[in-house]
């Protein structure tokens, strides 16, 4: 079992990859409507008048973050399970944590799309 884990070694630096490569994508947009609201306010143009934050903008972050965070809740209780699964009943390592996972991430989205939906 553990030398199946050996040949995984890759998986926490494509991990690592990709969350570095998340955070450049987010720094260079910030970076670049900044450099847009410079270029207005060189204009003599009103940048708040461009960049309004209307109520409905902040009720669908608001709704966004709370999907996110539903996912992740569901991936973090499809881990424990799947790892339960795997434990108790023998399942496959691959095939517990996979199934649990979508189960209750599909669970939750049902919950946030009704919940939305009242």
């Amino acid at each position: 079992m553990l030398g199946d884990l050996k040949d995984l070694n890759f998986v926490p630096i494509f991990g690592m990859i990709f969350v570095g490569w998340l955070f450049y994508l987010k720094f260079r947009e910030k970076q670049i409507k900044n450099q847009e609201k410079i270029t207005l306010i060189e204009k003599g143009i009103d940048p708040s008048l461009v960049y309004s934050k209307s109520k409905d903008n902040q009720n669908k972050n608001h709704q966004n973050n709370l999907k996110i965070g539903l996912l992740l809740i569901g991936i973090a209780l499809g881990v424990m399970v799947g790892y339960i699964l795997s434990l108790t009943l023998g399942i496959p390592d691959f095939v517990a944590y996979s199934t649990m996972i979508l189960v209750f991430c599909g669970i939750l989205l049902i919950y946030f799309h009704i919940s939305k939906t009242e």
